[in-house]
């Protein structure tokens, strides 16, 4: 069961912790228009602390934040003392002097567990390497509920960089606490997805059989060329068009973590199955749940419900 005190993996959390923070994003959603903002964090301060680059993840915790009418501080390595040789947990243990609650990108896989052991102020992983992205996972979730109306029975097919795609390796967790599901996977030689995440219910396949099986939801990554050994870092022709779309059904959904580089083409945006930027729209309902559960404000989320 999650305590509440931290947010680092899918490993922590039950179908119960799961489903508040998507009822609770669900009400936020009434209340994350722009021009609203909530008073329910007034003199909290969130820092986001990214010692990797970030746009959607870290703009919607600050967006986040501030409906929620908290404060933020944002720490980047450019300019700051990390530049003359400071530690990352010196920098952190500066950081929560002035905040009451932090959430952490890092290059290095398995460091959140050391840095909630370590600060003093709850810790939310907002992805540390190739490990785990467990925020991601709680919009990709609320998505797919969504679009799809469902958590169990699903199909999905896991296409591009399995290997080192932390967005897919909550997703495929989070999914099977949910049970019911059939997983596929689709990826260059080398980039499959990793034993420590496949199971009987995974199979990988070629991306000719997609359209076969009639996916609900087909989660596409980039190609993580940052992560990989040098010898790794081909060039792949995976790519989702138009043509391809075409043999897909009305009900499949492509989702995307984004960034997209070129494995999904710009022709298909206008097609209503194409939902990345709903799932970024998605990502401040539940980051704002995030927030509010961790800093104590269950009982004034239930109540903002009551008052629609």
């Amino acid at each position: 069961m999650w305590d509440r005190r931290d947010f680092l993996d899918i490993d922590s959390l039950s179908l119960q912790d799961i489903g508040l923070i998507l009822k609770c994003a669900e009400i936020f959603e009434n209340y994350s228009g722009r021009g609203n903002k909530l008073e329910m964090c007034r003199g909290e301060i969130l820092v986001t602390a990214f010692f990797e680059p970030s746009t959607r993840t870290e703009k919607s915790f600050e967006a986040a934040m501030y409906v929620l009418g908290g404060d933020v501080l944002r720490h980047h390595e450019a300019g700051s003392s990390r530049e003359k040789g400071e530690s990352k947990i010196d920098t952190l243990h500066v950081l929560e002097q002035y905040s009451d609650i932090i959430a952490i990108r890092d290059p290095e896989v398995g460091m959140m567990r050391s840095y909630a052991d370590s600060l003093k102020i709850p810790v939310i992983n907002a992805g540390d390497g190739f490990n785990q992205h467990p925020t991601q996972t709680m919009l990709d979730l609320y998505t797919i509920k969504k679009e799809i109306g469902k958590l169990t029975g699903l199909t999905v097919v896991f296409f591009g960089d399995l290997k080192y795609g932390r967005t897919v390796h909550s997703l495929i967790k989070a999914l099977r606490l949910f049970g019911d599901n059939k997983f596929y996977g689709v990826s260059p030689k080398g980039l499959e997805l990793t034993d420590v995440y496949t199971g009987k219910d995974y199979k990988e396949i070629e991306m000719d059989d997609v359209t076969k099986i009639k996916p609900d939801v087909i989660y596409s990554t980039r190609i993580q060329k940052e992560r990989m050994h040098p010898e790794e870092r081909d060039n792949y022709s995976y790519e989702i068009n138009k043509k391809f779309m075409e043999k897909l059904p009305a009900k499949t959904r492509i989702m995307h973590p984004l960034p997209r580089i070129d494995e999904i083409h710009p022709e298909i945006d206008d097609d209503p199955r194409f939902i990345p930027f709903k799932q970024v729209r998605n990502g401040l309902h539940t980051r704002m749940a995030l927030l509010a559960l961790m800093l104590d404000h269950e009982k004034e989320i239930l109540s903002l419900s009551k008052k629609r």
